[in-house]
């Protein structure tokens, strides 16, 4: 549930409301983040000021792919009929593992 509303906040939890709303949800977000980058940080050191970046593409990630999960009926009916088509379909947990490791290649130092 919370991938979905990470996945529903800039699209649709942001809109129609004040801006004292999105203010008060915007620094409480910062806050949070900041909270998750420090502990990133701390058990992955060389990401350094980076870790702020994986860890907002980490939640912003998240949410874009919890949309696909879990699979509609016609979906897996298509699945079922047309196999092949299978190859484009990835649990949540493995999608999340795959992104999230790309994302923490992809801002680690190069040396």
């Amino acid at each position: 549930m919370l991938c979905d509303l990470f996945g529903a906040q800039g699209g649709v939890l942001e809109h129609n409301v004040s801006v004292e709303v999105v203010k008060r949800h915007k620094r409480s977000s910062l806050a949070r983040l900041a909270t998750m980058s420090e502990l990133v940080r701390r058990h992955v050191p060389e990401l350094g000021d980076d870790a702020q970046l994986f860890c907002l593409t980490s939640l912003i990630s998240a949410g874009a792919l919890a949309s696909y999960t879990p699979p509609s009926p016609s979906l897996l009916a298509a699945y079922a009929d047309e196999p092949a088509l299978g190859a484009l379909h990835m649990e949540l947990r493995d999608a999340l593992r795959v992104a999230f490791t790309s994302m923490l290649l992809g801002v680690l130092p190069r040396s």
